[in-house]
């Protein structure tokens, strides 16, 4: 069984693709799907602090430890469970989102939020698939969004920074790292998807 990540800024088309891939595996038993933030209860909580209570005035280093609350207490609820049941788990964002928003993004330690990963002893993923766009692309397809949240609402070099950041983490971990175009089209990247999952993982 497999623990599968997808991680890409907002815009990139990530949810889009996670969206076919439920409709895809519907009738799968073998296959569960989870986010970050927001699974679990205290997760969905969370969810609402972080980007939508703009009354709150969250510093940088409490947001990471929102997040990576977030996504430790959904580990041990949800995808540890399913895992040990022999399940192969689908994760929108695990804690390669808290090290390219809140480490590069934020300029926080990295090597303390990789501290962090070690003492929660959260397991690499096997695969994860990076939705890449450039920023010209995020600054459209956020134009078409409307809405916004905190996160979103963040500065242009805020978002260059994360860009740049998941570049690094592809470089780093190249075995696991599978890097699409998130500006092609929709259908390209879910066919490009499919055939990652059968070759790499024997999945679809």
């Amino acid at each position: 069984m497999y623990f599968i990540t997808f991680e890409g800024i907002d815009g990139s088309g990530k949810t889009t693709q996670i969206d076919l891939l439920k409709k895809y595996f519907a009738k799968s038993k073998d296959i569960i799907f989870t986010s970050n933030p927001g699974e679990t209860q205290l997760g969905k909580e969370l969810r609402k602090i972080l980007l939508h209570r703009n009354d709150l005035k969250l510093s940088e280093i409490n947001e990471m430890f929102l997040f990576f609350t977030g996504i430790q207490d959904n580990y041990e609820k949800v995808i540890l469970p399913a895992i040990s049941q022999q399940k192969n788990v689908f994760c929108d964002r695990y804690y390669d989102s808290t090290i390219a928003y809140q480490g590069f993004g934020r300029r926080l330690d990295i090597n303390k939020i990789l501290k962090l990963v070690e003492v929660s002893a959260l397991p690499e993923p096997n695969l994860t698939f990076l939705f890449r766009i450039d920023f010209d692309i995020f600054i459209e397809r956020g134009k078409q969004k409307g809405t916004k949240d905190k996160i979103e609402s963040s500065k242009s070099q805020f978002y260059k920074s994360v860009i740049a950041g998941y570049d690094e983490l592809a470089k780093i971990h190249k075995s696991r790292y599978v890097v699409l175009d998130g500006s092609n089209p929709v259908e390209l990247l879910h066919r490009q998807v499919k055939e990652v999952l059968k070759n790499k993982l024997d999945i679809c």
